[in-house]
């Protein structure tokens, strides 16, 4: 028996073994680090983008995408934003690119910056950014679950996986302690007020509409033809809705409690009657970014506030 060439072996066993340790103690696996880029992720619009480093530079062109990144930790790393990103505090004080819908090019380019988070909105101009050489990944969520997606995705990108997963297993904890407390109760009918002049709706193919259903509600322009669809006066006065939610921060000459509820008196509709008119903080209910739950919450406690604890003062 070759007890020197065995020795080797066991020396080259253990040694293995002791770097296999030192890896693993020295970081969490869910972790990505330099030496695991470039790597090649699908985006919301099927593009295959590939990650060629950990981004430092990075510019957010969508409100929910800006909440993402600094609720993961990364607003040190956020150059630019919109004039729209308003939240946290932190992210109103960065470069500003321009509007959700009308972003500057050149600011963004003058930047220099490493990634770029864009919204389905900004389909036509993600060939011009690439041209420019500039990385650029689309999210474009049509539910919750899209959300909660999007958010590890951003994880991944980063190399914020650990933190990501924290963030929406929290999310999904809060998500399950919402519904389960609205399962077994009777489907409320529900009217969410996006304009009021002409009087507009959410259709079927909106996350507000998900949050609804997720509420215990039941969306009476859930069988609209398009997202948001302007309502005729009629089919609401038909459906009489058990409640209105009203959009609010549309500033000056928006949708109001108050004028709501002047356009519709005397109409006999349930919500009006019974003072069921609620005004809900539009950020928290269109963005696709991590407070999307707080908005669940807020939604459910107007449909059930019975169940949350919530009277009339």
């Amino acid at each position: 028996m070759n007890w020197k060439k065995i020795g080797t072996i066991l020396a080259i066993v253990l040694l293995l073994t002791a770097l296999s340790g030192c890896v693993e103690s020295g970081r969490d696996s869910t972790q990505l680090t330099a030496e695991e880029y470039p790597l090649t992720i699908a985006d919301n619009l099927g593009r295959n983008v590939t990650i060629f480093k950990q981004p430092e530079r990075v510019v957010s062109l969508a409100p929910s995408n800006t909440e993402i990144l600094f609720a993961l930790g990364l607003g040190d790393k956020v150059l630019g934003v919109t004039e729209y990103c308003n939240y946290p505090l932190a992210a109103q004080e960065k470069e500003k690119v321009g509007g959700f819908s009308t972003v500057s090019i050149e600011r963004v380019v003058a930047l220099e910056p490493d990634l770029i988070l864009a919204a389905g909105i900004h389909e036509s101009i993600v060939g011009d950014l690439e041209r420019l050489d500039l990385t650029v990944v689309v999210l474009d969520s049509k539910n919750v679950d899209d959300i909660l997606e999007n958010i590890i995705l951003v994880g991944k990108i980063t190399g914020q996986v650990g933190v990501a997963e924290e963030l929406t297993a929290s999310m999904e904890h809060r998500i399950n302690a919402i519904t389960s407390k609205v399962e077994n109760a009777k489907r409320t009918e529900v009217f969410y007020v996006t304009w009021h002049d002409p009087l507009r709706t959410v259709g079927p193919g909106t996350n507000i509409h998900e949050l609804i259903r997720l509420a215990g509600g039941s969306n009476i322009a859930g069988d609209a033809r398009v997202d948001y669809p302007i309502y005729s006066l009629e089919t609401l006065i038909e459906r009489d809705p058990d409640v209105i939610i009203i959009s609010s921060k549309h500033g000056a000459g928006g949708p109001t409690v108050e004028n709501i509820g002047t356009l519709l008196q005397d109409r006999g509709i349930s919500a009006v009657r019974n003072c069921r008119i609620y005004e809900i903080d539009a950020d928290l209910v269109v963005r696709d970014g991590p407070r999307v739950v707080d908005g669940l919450e807020e939604m459910a406690k107007c449909i059930h506030p019975e169940l949350f604890g919530v009277t009339d003062e």
